[in-house]
């Protein structure tokens, strides 16, 4: 009955580094907020973009983390640029 409870109450986490992803993590396409000097940050992850008005804009929706697969730094810190938890 607790543990009911408190699978009710979970709300989502950021990423942690290391942490083992309970479900598929995926970046969806359009603006990113992130300035133009990052491009590199995102070439490092394979996520194809290009520069739109002054800032980075995802070109194609990206399955970044799989299911069950562990979280690495590169991800955690885009999930985090991006709000994504």
């Amino acid at each position: 009955k607790v543990r009911d409870l408190i699978l009710a109450n979970r709300v989502p986490a950021p990423a942690r580094v290391g942490a083992v992803s309970p479900v598929d993590v995926a970046v969806p396409a359009g603006p990113t907020g992130c300035d133009p000097g990052q491009t590199s940050f995102f070439q490092v992850l394979q996520i194809p973009t290009k520069i739109v008005k002054g800032q980075i804009e995802i070109t194609n929706m990206v399955n970044l983390v799989k299911k069950g697969d562990k979280v690495g730094s590169s991800e955690a810190a885009l999930l985090q640029k991006l709000n994504i938890r």
